[in-house]
């Protein structure tokens, strides 16, 4: 602690000095006011300065107290006087003094209040470290909470696993892309068009939904991942970005899951008078690249290649409550489900037709496997 003795009594001020440097603190001393502020104005940087309030000279110690307050907040004061009178106490205090010594004083009374004043000190700085540091937890946890909360509506329209990677690698998950062998699952709500163009937009989109959560459902269950939703269909990903070796065959139970609960909406819908609406679903297996598509300030996880326009012709090859799937699906299942031989379909972009199967059930030693749990 920095500290300045001002007194023109040289005893008592070399007394000050004295036991004032060796308790170990840096001391400097003046003997007038008027060279005090002319220290505290060369940007010093006391801690604390210790006057008395008569002075000789122009500058008393009042007038000390109130310049040195008025260039910092920081610095303490402590009055010396050999003349106390209460008003004249009141006044310093009021201006910003932190305490007052009667003259004549002891080692221990001065030492006591110099004390008392780094300690004050000390507190202060703490008090204002913790201050601080309260400041960035609150910062911390407001910034936590404001990720929570994107991670939270971000996974509303992705997966988790792309929020995660997004999130830890903003500045390069766009130039991703890698090969990997998957399962490309699209379903699409069948006559959805006309019916839209018949009730109101409200009732339209609260059946579509209704369709899309026994869809969701059905691919989350499976471990598949909804890549995006497109108008009245969807496309889910199962093998990436969540690694599965068994992509094929979870990609065709979660469409026999999804065929099964939307029939039963769409019997329930007809029950009611209602459209029943129903679903045709495509599935092919194949490489494909993937990764982020788009540009570095907008982008979106997706699969591009040869066996994703197949799924997507296939589905659209399906009538309503049919799941066809191509020819590396069927490889990848068969044995474990029931499937119907169909006529090779052609499709559009593809000169050769190509053999499909339809995706009928499982075989009934994995039926009960099949089931949720």
């Amino acid at each position: 602690m920095k500290i300045l003795i001002i007194d023109d009594e040289d005893q008592v001020r070399n007394l000050c000095v004295r036991i004032i440097r060796k308790a170990g603190y840096d001391v400097s001393d003046v003997k007038s006011g008027e060279e005090a502020i002319e220290l505290i104005d060369d940007k010093n940087e006391w801690d604390l300065v210790l006057t008395d309030l008569s002075l000789a000279g122009q500058v008393d110690g009042m007038q000390v107290l109130k310049h040195a307050r008025s260039k910092s907040s920081r610095i303490d004061i402590i009055i010396m006087t050999g003349f106390p009178e209460i008003n004249t106490v009141i006044g310093a205090l009021r201006e910003g003094a932190y305490d007052y010594l009667t003259k004549p004083f002891s080692d221990d009374t001065l030492l006591r209040s110099i004390g008392r004043c780094a300690e004050k000190r000390h507190l202060s700085v703490e008090l204002a470290h913790e201050k601080s540091l309260r400041t960035e937890l609150e910062k911390a946890y407001h910034e936590l909470t404001r990720m929570k909360k994107v991670n939270e509506t971000f996974g509303h329209f992705v997966s988790p696993e792309v929020v995660h990677f997004v999130l830890n690698h903003p500045q390069e998950f766009w130039k991703k892309g890698e090969r990997k062998t998957a399962t490309i699952f699209f379903a699409d709500v069948r006559r959805f068009t006309p019916f839209a163009s018949s009730v109101q937009p409200e009732r339209a989109m609260e059946a579509l939904n209704q369709i899309f959560a026994c869809v969701v459902e059905a691919i989350n269950l499976e471990g598949g991942t909804v890549n995006k939703f497109m108008g009245d269909g969807i496309l889910a990903l199962f093998g990436t970005p969540i690694p599965n070796d068994n992509h094929a065959l979870c990609a065709a139970r979660a469409a026999l899951r999804a065929r099964d609960a939307v029939d039963a909406v769409a019997e329930t819908r007809r029950k009611q008078g209602l459209e029943p609406l129903r679903m045709g679903i495509g599935i092919n297996t194949g490489e494909v690249v993937a990764g982020y598509l788009g540009t570095e300030h907008r982008a979106e996880y997706s699969v591009i290649g040869h066996a994703v326009n197949l799924a997507s012709r296939l589905e659209e090859a399906a009538v309503p409550g049919q799941i066809l799937i191509g020819p590396d699906t069927r490889q990848l299942v068969n044995g474990d489900f029931v499937i119907k031989e169909m006529k090779p379909v052609y499709v559009a972009g593809i000169p050769t037709p190509i053999p499909v199967v339809e995706l009928v059930g499982m075989q009934a030693s994995d039926a009960k496997t099949s089931k949720p749990k």
